[in-house]
């Protein structure tokens, strides 16, 4: 009787365990499908910087972990900022072939030069497009605005020298930059080519530096022609004598050491020992973002052009706790009674 009830019970288990098993195959063989699919989609992006730079590292970051499990992501450089124009040309048409070959899902194009050089090649091959990081306006870029969407980037240079108003005070504000295609779109775009303006008791000043002896020369005389500070934006085409790219570290760390006049940044890349004090900066980490909800809404099948271009204006005050100390900076409580998120950075 006991053999009995065992066996039966066993059998019970046995004639239980068909459907089971059946659904567990069923479950993989789904599962095994949905990575299937995920495999077959594809994200190339195309980073007209070089892999090294701290603003590719952060979007590139967001956007791999970000697709991780439902794309798979590729990254190239196309280094223009380093490289001579005819290196960076010949970058360009080695991601054309690529991408004409490979024909991804979609292609995320970061900063100007990228949008530039490949903007129309691939709307011409119906391949979507998402850009991060533009300054100028796409339609210079690509003859169908609808086939491309993307985080257009606005250095909040004005915003930037109104808090600063509040730590340095009222009076003349230089802003330099390298004379780059972002730079000259941004004056282009966002200031309508003037390259003055007055906010909250401060007159700013924004030169376009090309060569670094002028750079160095424009910060050495900054106190002597009455600037109570300098604003960095981008600095990274500069090259010496030889030809050669100068890295962008050096040319920050000296301006830091030389600098007559407390060293501010627009970018989150240039804060730090021995760089910039800080500011009311923008990242890549907010750019993509921004870039990877688009990405994924294309994934599940949304058209480009039902996804609108935003401009992403958020930023933040940023600091490094040794530069304060250098130039005996404090934060006002005017700015922090105001619910602005502050970090400071050791």
């Amino acid at each position: 009787m006991l053999i009995r009830n065992k066996y039966n019970i066993f059998l019970g288990f046995k004639l239980s365990l068909k459907p089971l098993v059946c659904f567990l195959l069923l479950f993989f063989l789904v599962l095994s499908y949905d990575l299937a699919i995920a495999a077959n989609k594809t994200v190339v992006v195309v980073n007209s910087y070089n892999r090294d730079f701290k603003w590719v590292k952060e979007h590139n970051g967001i956007l791999k972990r970000g697709l991780s499990g439902e794309a798979d992501v590729f990254c190239h450089y196309l280094d223009f900022k380093r490289l001579s124009k005819e290196q960076a040309e010949r970058n360009v048409e080695a991601v054309k072939s690529i991408l004409a070959e490979q024909r991804p899902s979609v292609v995320v194009l970061t900063d100007d030069y990228a949008l530039k050089s490949l903007g129309q090649f691939l709307v011409d091959r119906d391949i979507p497009v998402v850009f991060l990081g533009i300054n100028g306006n796409a339609r210079g870029y690509v003859d169908n605005i609808r086939r491309v969407t993307g985080v257009f980037e606005r250095p909040l240079v004005k915003r930037s020298v109104a808090y600063l108003t509040e730590i340095v005070g009222a009076g003349k504000y230089l802003v330099l930059m390298d004379d780059s295609l972002s730079s000259r779109v941004f004056v282009q775009e966002s200031l309508k080519g003037e390259q003055s303006f007055n906010v909250s008791g401060a007159h700013a000043d924004i030169l376009l530096i090309q060569d670094f002896s002028d750079w160095q020369e424009k910060v050495k005389a900054a106190s002597d022609t009455g600037y109570l500070c300098i604003i960095i934006g981008t600095y990274h085409i500069f090259k010496d004598k030889k030809g050669n790219h100068i890295p962008s570290t050096e040319v920050i760390k000296w301006t830091s050491e030389h600098a007559p006049v407390p060293v501010f940044a627009l970018w989150d890349f240039s804060v730090g020992q021995g760089m910039a004090i800080g500011g009311y900066v923008l990242s890549g980490i907010a750019q993509g973002r921004e870039a990877l909800k688009m990405v994924k809404r294309i994934l599940t099948g949304e058209k480009t052009e039902n996804i609108h271009p935003v401009i992403g204006k958020r930023g933040q005050l940023l600091f490094s706790a040794p530069e304060m100390k250098r130039w005996n900076v404090t934060i006002p409580d005017s700015l922090s009674s105001k619910g602005f998120q502050i970090k400071i950075i050791r």
